[in-house]
C-alpha cells in the first residue's frame, strides 16, 4: 500500500462562469483542504463535473450567459436532479430575477458582490462543513 498516495477530495464545487474570476478565488481559498474547485466554460459540463463526489455544490455566474444558466437550471436540473445546492451571482439581474432564480432551484443569490473568503464560508455552510475561523 502506497503510504504517499493522494488524497482523494470529498467535496467539490462547480464553478460556471466564461472568464476565470470566481474558480481561481475559491481554488486559493479552499487550497489544502477536502473542497476542490473545478472550473466549467460551458453551463452544461456541470452535472457531469459533479456526479462522482458524495457532497457537491454549483456557483453559476449569471452575467457569463444569464438565458444559458436560465434554460439549464429548468430544463436540465429539473430532468437530471442533483441534490445539491446552487448558488447564483450577477448583481442588477440577480434581484431582477430573485423569485424565478429561487424557484428554478437557486439556494442561495449573491446581488452584491462579495469578497473571496465571505463566498468561501458560505460555500462550507452549504456543502455543511464547519467554517474556519476568520483572522
Amino acid at each position: 500500500m502506497n503510504w504517499q498516495a493522494e488524497r482523494r477530495p470529498s467535496h467539490i464545487v462547480a464553478v460556471f462562469e466564461r472568464q476565470p474570476f470566481w474558480g481561481p478565488e475559491l481554488q486559493r481559498q479552499f487550497k489544502q483542504s477536502s473542497v476542490e474547485v473545478r472550473e466549467c466554460r460551458v453551463v452544461g459540463d456541470l452535472l457531469p463535473t459533479i456526479e462522482e463526489f458524495p457532497s457537491a455544490l454549483i456557483f453559476i455566474d449569471l452575467e457569463s450567459g444569464l438565458e444559458e444558466c436560465l434554460s439549464w437550471l429548468r430544463s436540465e436540473l429539473r430532468v437530471h436532479p442533483h441534490p445539491c445546492p446552487v448558488i447564483a451571482c450577477g448583481a442588477a439581474t440577480a434581484t431582477d430575477l430573485a423569485w424565478v432564480l429561487r424557484e428554478a432551484g437557486v439556494t442561495a443569490l449573491l446581488a452584491e458582490f462579495v469578497p473571496g473568503e465571505k463566498l468561501a464560508r458560505l460555500c462550507r455552510r452549504q456543502l455543511g462543513l464547519q467554517p474556519r475561523p476568520v483572522r
